[in-house]
């Protein structure tokens, strides 16, 4: 029998100082590992619909025990379609919420237009499964330090990732509240999903916008830590969004993680996330990408002198180096470093003779090329971040280049990339 995560956890709701009703609907389950948290929006009070048939849908979905056999070859057996098996069926546990909506809505007229946002975590082994839409919120806090894990899907997120400058002083503040992708809005919905590997100590904070309007991302790391009890960590941050003005609906779930049996110790966690953060691939993108882009990642263990296969777990694969080092036609590659990259851009397979060898051990994360495609075609917006970052995208193109005139035994470095994102908040 696998150990559990040992999880406390509390949820404390307030319908604010405006609004008549909360339309905030959530679900706080420590011993099933089930977290939900919905905002609910339409008249006649149908926003409370939408959020109370989400948390329902989501909550039931995600606890069928039609999952059981698939967790068990994540977490038991640790198969490598698993982990990708394991989030779609999240995934479409948060859409068949979204479906439900539609339907409620097409029956009773005057719910039509209602919808919820959604931010959810389901603890599966060592680790959060997150699942996303709209403006709710995650925040891990780890070693003090506070990360929001998820990106509002608003406009003025939208703009502001686009790079255009937007007085949030002003006027350019009524693009906060505009979603552009929400649970019931609209015929489909983009739910973002993203695993993060859970360490001992670390507690994460899920919310509606009415606590994230009052309460900034470094706040959230003051309150938590100073307040280790979940239930009065939650109860201080909507005690904060009243202070400060209350105008919506506040509702906070904090977790702490106790104890993760087979997990990653918090130094070694560190050590993942810098290394990867290093890589060229990955450095360009905001934390929060980087996560979602890390949801392919199968993680593996070489032996010094073992060969790092191109083509395994049924697909052409890359190698990010977590650990250790390896050598590659002459070439030494280190922590961050990235092996076979052509494999995400070529089919044609690569000689045995230029496989890398593991010098030390290593610790090592694969990307299979169909993953990382179906990844870009998923999420066009990290697709269009991975793809275009500037010193991936001209390597990635050098390569192809190279590949198609039949240069093959030509060595191509990735170009050296300060690691400048992530360091200090993992």
């Amino acid at each position: 029998m696998t150990e559990l995560v040992q999880l406390t956890a509390a949820a404390v709701s307030d319908v604010g100082k405006v609004r008549e009703h909360n339309e905030d609907s959530y679900s706080c389950d420590p011993d099933k590992g089930v977290f939900i948290v919905c905002d609910g929006m339409g008249g006649h009070a149908a926003g409370e619909v939408a959020s109370a048939l989400a948390v329902k849908v989501v909550r039931e979905r995600w606890l069928d025990s039609s999952l059981d056999a698939l967790i068990d070859k994540f977490v038991i057996a640790q198969e490598p379609d698993a982990q990708k098996q394991l989030v779609a069926a999240l995934r479409a546990g948060a859409i068949a919420a979204h479906d439900a909506i539609l339907a409620e809505a097409a029956r009773d007229g005057e719910k039509h237009g209602m919808g919820t946002t959604l931010v959810a975590l389901r603890v599966v082994g060592s680790f959060a499964v997150f699942a996303h839409a709209g403006d709710s919120r995650a925040y891990l806090v780890r070693d003090k330090i506070s990360m929001q894990l998820t990106e509002d899907h608003t406009l003025l997120a939208r703009l502001l990732a686009a790079g255009i400058d937007v007085d949030t002083s002003g006027d350019g503040a009524r693009f906060r509240s505009m979603l552009t992708n929400a649970l019931g809005i609209g015929s489909e919905c983009r739910v973002s999903t993203f695993l993060l590997p859970l360490a001992e100590g670390d507690q994460v904070m899920l919310c509606s916008d009415g606590i994230s309007e009052y309460v900034g991302e470094a706040e959230v790391g003051e309150v938590l830590v100073e307040r280790p009890e979940a239930a009065l960590a939650a109860q201080r941050l909507v005690e904060l969004a009243l202070e400060r003005g209350g105008s919506d609906n506040a509702t906070a779930v904090v977790i702490r993680v106790v104890s993760v049996p087979q997990g990653r110790t918090l130094a070694q966690q560190k050590e993942d996330q810098d290394a990867a953060s290093s890589s060229p691939l990955l450095a360009k993108l905001t934390p929060q990408q980087r996560l979602r882009a890390l949801r392919i990642a199968l993680g593996r263990d070489f032996a010094a002198g073992e060969r790092l296969p191109a083509q395994t777990l049924g697909d052409r694969v890359s190698w990010l180096v977590l650990d250790g080092k390896v050598e590659r036609q002459g070439t030494m590659v280190e922590k961050g470093g990235l092996l076979y990259p052509e494999s995400l851009v070529d089919e044609r397979m690569i000689d045995r003779e230029q496989l890398a060898v593991a010098v030390a051990e290593v610790r090592a994360v694969a990307l299979r090329a169909n993953d990382f495609r179906e990844l870009c075609e998923d999420d066009a917006e990290l697709g269009e971040a991975l793809l275009d970052a500037p010193d991936a995208a001209r390597w990635l193109a050098e390569v192809g280049a190279r590949l198609s005139r039949g240069d093959r035994r030509q060595t191509v470095s990735w170009p050296s990339t300060p690691s400048s994102l992530g360091h200090g908040r993992w």
